[in-house]
């Protein structure tokens, strides 16, 4: 374990925590009410999602439903055709497909556009939060790790290391006609993608010649006010804004009616847009009794107030499953209940600050328990591990 980092991701978590207290998210508690309603109303319902397909459709976008992993991965390489480069946005769907290993095995170059997932790709670390995967690395340690990549000494500031970054970003963006991104939501009313973002990176991805979209059947939403809703509830948790600097509403391809009234298709990039819905397991999570694990909308607050990732960072995760919830998630689709899930302390912060109160504890326990026996050797392994790695932080140990 890197002690370092644990720090480094302490003192970011309490960045967020302090932002929290300042801005304060107006009637948090009544927007959260709605957002388990509207997390319950579509989360399953296949009603809705046949219907959000539909009106999809009617907008212009093609829509591919998969599956299975390998579907999806299959449609995506098909869409991408003989084209080598591709530039991609964040996105946590793509991650659990491991797109961007697979696109490269095939010979092709992915590069991602979000800064903290290039340095990542770069240093081919792990990431340590959903909407900040490189919070756990210092300046000084990214500085170091991308000097060795790009070949050149790289000043130990972050406007150093952002700068070469973005340039390298750029050099792609301007060369590529393939953008992938993710979606936060799909909305059912309008037929309606949205996705939200910070560093603009997605305006530039989603303008190339194709622009192909990756997320997942769970992310259905009634309509565009439920997820705005959501967005400012997922954006403060998430950062301690209010609200993300760019929000994107897709609904259709580029088009005109200036002449006569008359539509016309194709005015500016993208030419196409392409929606690949996943499934990947998640009909099953709710046939055996979790689909309340598919309400999560990934802000990762949950990681801030977790003890035990505060103590140990990403060393209580799998890749990009973080924490108890990605910990829960990784076990379910997998089937089998991962050992890290021993870690989990039951002490229910995560839930407590959860703005659906999902109750991943809950979950844990019914993933792991084999008794009353098997629940205090638990209590008793995961306290235990807990202080000692605490005494070691507090110790300075390096």
């Amino acid at each position: 374990m890197n002690y370092e980092e644990v720090r480094a991701l302490r003192k970011a978590f309490n960045s967020v925590k302090e932002r929290q207290g300042v801005n304060q998210l107006k009637d948090f508690h009544e927007r959260s009410k709605r957002l388990v309603s509207s997390r319950e109303l579509c989360v399953g319902n296949e009603e809705l999602l046949e219907k959000a397909v539909s009106n999809l459709r009617k907008n212009g976008i093609k829509v591919y439903l998969a599956k299975e992993k390998q579907e999806a991965l299959d449609i995506i390489l098909n869409e991408i055709g003989q084209e080598k480069l591709v530039v991609k946005s964040k996105s946590n769907v793509t991650k659990e497909l491991e797109l961007t290993k697979f696109l490269e095995k095939k010979g092709l170059t992915v590069v991602e556009t979000d800064i903290g997932d290039r340095i990542l790709q770069v240093m081919n670390a792990k990431p340590s939060h959903p909407t900040g995967p490189v919070t756990h690395l210092s300046a000084k340690e990214i500085a170091k790790g991308i000097s060795k990549y790009y070949g050149l000494p790289i000043k130990e500031t972050p406007e150093d290391i952002v700068k070469i970054v973005k340039d390298d970003i750029v050099s792609s963006l301007n060369k590529a006609k393939i953008g992938i991104t993710g979606a936060n939501a799909i909305t059912v009313e309008e037929g309606s993608i949205l996705i939200t973002h910070n560093e603009g990176n997605i305006h530039e991805v989603m303008r190339k010649e194709k622009h192909i979209i990756v997320t997942s059947i769970d992310k259905l939403y009634p309509d565009i006010e439920s997820a705005i809703n959501m967005l400012k509830i997922l954006s403060f948790n998430a950062t301690g804004s209010i609200i993300p600097s760019f929000v994107n509403v897709i609904t259709g391809v580029p088009k005109t009616a200036d002449v006569e009234k008359k539509f016309i298709k194709g005015v500016h990039n993208p030419s196409e847009t392409i929606l690949v819905l996943i499934d990947n397991k998640r009909r099953e999570f709710v046939e055996k009794g979790f689909k309340e694990l598919l309400y999560c909308i990934g802000c990762g607050n949950c990681l801030l107030h977790c003890p035990m990732y505060n103590t140990i960072g990403n060393e209580y995760a799998i890749d990009s499953y973080l924490g108890g919830k990605g910990l829960a998630y990784h076990s379910i689709y997998s089937g089998e209940p991962d050992e890290k899930l021993e870690l989990c302390l039951g002490c229910g912060k995560c839930k407590d600050n959860c703005p659906l109160e999902l109750d991943v504890p809950g979950m844990i326990t019914k993933l792991r328990s084999r008794g009353v026996s098997s629940d205090i050797y638990f209590f008793l392994k995961s306290h235990i591990v807990w202080a000692y790695y605490q005494m070691l932080l507090r110790s300075g140990k390096k």
